[in-house]
C-alpha cells in the first residue's frame, strides 16, 4: 500500500494579492470608407490573431503618442489602412485577454480610409473584411466593442455615416 504525505503550509505562506488588476491603455480604429461605386459606407473588421473573432485594429500607445495617432498607426500595422483619424474619440470599451491578468481599455477613433497599402507589418497574420455599417455590431466578438458600435453606428443606415461624421466633427 502506498502512502501519500501531505504537508501543510501556515496561512502566512499563502500570499493573496488584493491589488487591482493592471489597466493597459490602448487605442482602436473604426475604419470606414464608401463602398466602391456607391454612396453607402462600410466598416473594416479584422480577425484576432489568437481568437479569430472579428474586431477592429487596436493596440498600445507608444511613448508620447496620443490615441488618434496610435489608432491610425494600429490601423496601418494590422490592416494596411492609410487614412485620417478624427481627433476626438467616439468612446471606449474594456476587455481582457485569456491568460492575462491585465484589463485593456481602448479609446476608439473613427478613421476615414483614403486607401489600402499592398504591404503592411501584419499582412497574412489576420483576415480583413469590409462590412456594411449596419452589420458590424452583430459580427464583432467583444461585447464592449459590440455595444460601442451599436451605440454609434447601429442606428444608422449604411448611407448615413457621412452625416454622423459631419455632426461629430464641425
Amino acid at each position: 500500500m502506498q502512502t501519500t504525505t501531505v504537508s501543510r503550509l501556515s496561512s502566512d505562506a499563502i500570499a493573496v494579492s488584493e491589488a487591482a488588476p493592471v489597466t493597459v491603455n490602448q487605442a482602436g480604429a473604426i475604419c470606414f470608407r464608401r463602398e466602391s461605386g456607391g454612396n453607402c459606407f462600410e466598416v473594416l473588421l479584422i480577425s484576432g490573431r489568437t481568437t479569430g473573432l472579428w474586431g477592429i485594429p487596436k493596440g498600445h500607445l507608444e511613448c508620447g503618442e496620443d490615441t488618434a495617432a496610435a489608432a491610425a498607426r494600429e490601423a496601418f500595422e494590422e490592416a494596411g489602412v492609410i487614412g485620417t483619424a478624427l481627433k476626438d474619440e467616439i468612446g471606449g470599451f474594456t476587455y481582457s485577454k485569456i491568460g492575462k491578468a491585465a484589463v485593456y481599455h481602448v479609446q476608439v477613433h473613427l478613421i476615414a480610409v483614403a486607401s489600402m497599402a499592398a504591404d503592411y507589418p501584419e499582412k497574412g497574420a489576420r483576415t480583413i473584411q469590409w462590412v456594411p455599417v449596419s452589420l458590424a455590431p452583430s459580427l464583432v466578438g467583444q461585447p464592449g466593442l459590440r455595444m460601442l458600435l451599436a451605440e454609434h453606428l447601429g442606428g444608422l443606415a449604411d448611407c448615413d455615416l457621412e452625416n454622423s461624421v459631419r455632426l461629430a466633427c464641425p
